[in-house]
């Protein structure tokens, strides 16, 4: 395998933007594991200083001894400071969409989330989304981006993991990849097939519709086993 980001001004090859919770520090300790430089910016303060001293602020099988070693070794850091995000070539954010009391997708939190960090954000990165999204946030995304007169290339590169299967899954499940221009779809699929050798090129849009089928798919599968149970451990009633 050869050396990450030969030649490149970045310090970092990687910052995980929200890294400390389920999605992010898998991927962030799978990426410092694979030889990258890896930093987090997350901002609770007690999370960070947990990754930091090599430890995981929750369970995940097969994630523990590789997070030691990786921090031990220098490979990743954890820093509740946004200027962390000026430092690496990918700035993957895994910050989700909320929904209201109605269920109805807030469409701007991604973009305002990203406002924070938005004063680092450095002409030569390409910025990453990784976490379901309402379709349509992508190009808002771009539009923002457009608007801060850096030149970043964005990608939308959807997580498919389980918690508790993530160490396996980020290996093994084939990687969705998108970009609106073929640089962008050059740099996601030079990121991603550090993990696995499957890529799945789409555009932005199907991309965005493909994560939200997949749990679509996964929520089905456990909700059909869930009620299968109920209805074969229901113990019979008096008219039965």
């Amino acid at each position: 395998m050869t050396e990450w980001s030969p030649g490149s001004v970045f310090e970092r090859d990687v910052v995980v933007v929200g890294g400390c919770g389920h999605v992010g520090l898998p991927l962030a300790v799978a990426l410092a594991d694979r030889g990258g430089r890896v930093g987090i910016y997350d901002v609770s303060e007690a999370a960070v200083e947990v990754v930091n001293g090599g430890g995981l602020p929750f369970a995940e099988p097969g994630a523990a001894d590789v997070l030691k070693r990786v921090v031990a070794e220098g490979r990743l850091a954890a820093s509740v400071s946004p200027e962390i995000v000026a430092t690496a070539e990918y700035v993957v954010v895994v910050i989700g969409t909320p929904v209201d009391e109605h269920l109805n997708p807030d469409q701007i939190a991604i973009p305002n989330a990203l406002a924070g960090c938005a004063p680092y954000l450095r002409s030569g990165q390409m910025l990453v989304l990784r976490s379901t999204v309402y379709p349509g946030v992508t190009a808002l995304v771009e539009k923002m981006i457009a608007g801060l007169g850096v030149r970043i290339d964005v990608a939308f590169c959807p997580e498919r993991i389980a918690e508790g299967k993530a160490m396996t899954e980020l290996f093994e499940l084939p990687q969705i990849i998108s970009s609106r221009t073929s640089r962008g779809m050059d740099r996601a699929s030079a990121l991603f097939s550090r993990l696995t050798g499957t890529l799945v090129p789409m555009t932005p849009e199907e991309a965005e519709l493909a994560k939200l089928f997949t749990n679509t798919w996964r929520y089905i599968k456990f909700a059909t086993a869930n009620q299968l149970y109920m209805m074969a451990n229901d113990p019979p009633g008096p008219d039965r």
